[in-house]
């Protein structure tokens, strides 16, 4: 059974998905500082408003409404183990977004911020796209299966609000 939970959850990740696909693309096609133009000025706010809204708003929704209903059933081990991988994905995914947001607003990297950028960011895409894969393949599949339609219907009210 699909959920309207589900459902807004699977969005947000193909966003996510998307953002960080795209962020690979830019590290790996420049080696060194790259000039920031407009075009690239606007690719690292979208890039720090998706992050954002990933990590703080996201993140925020499954572990204030979404988890509670899963330890309510008894599932506590998936809500260990993905509050776990959002603390550690939290801080680097500000960082990445803070840096992105400075090079758009400052026009340029500084040698040390463009290395603390790509490092940031290639370990951001490896640990944000695993733990995406187990929210789509555990998660998603879970919410079917231990809310009932006006659980998810109230959850999805409340993602709607409070993420947009």
């Amino acid at each position: 059974m699909n959920t309207q939970t589900g459902a807004l959850l699977h969005q947000a990740h193909m966003t996510t998905i998307e953002a960080l696909q795209s962020l690979e693309e830019f590290l790996g096609a420049n080696r060194k500082p790259p000039q920031v133009d407009d075009l690239v000025a606007r690719r690292m706010k979208q890039l720090s408003r998706t992050l954002r809204s990933e990590v703080e708003s996201h993140f925020g929704f499954e572990e204030n409404h979404l988890f509670k209903a899963f330890v309510e059933q008894g599932e506590t081990g998936i809500v260990t183990m993905l509050t776990h991988e959002h603390r550690s994905i939290l801080p680097l995914a500000i960082q990445v977004a803070d840096l992105a947001l400075a090079a758009a607003e400052g026009g340029s990297f500084s040698e040390s911020a463009w290395t603390e950028f790509k490092d940031a960011g290639s370990e951001l895409i490896e640990r944000e796209i695993f733990h995406i894969q187990k929210e789509e393949m555990g998660l998603i599949a879970a919410i079917s299966a231990l809310i009932d339609p006006e659980a998810d219907q109230e959850l999805a009210d409340i993602y709607r609000r409070e993420v947009g």
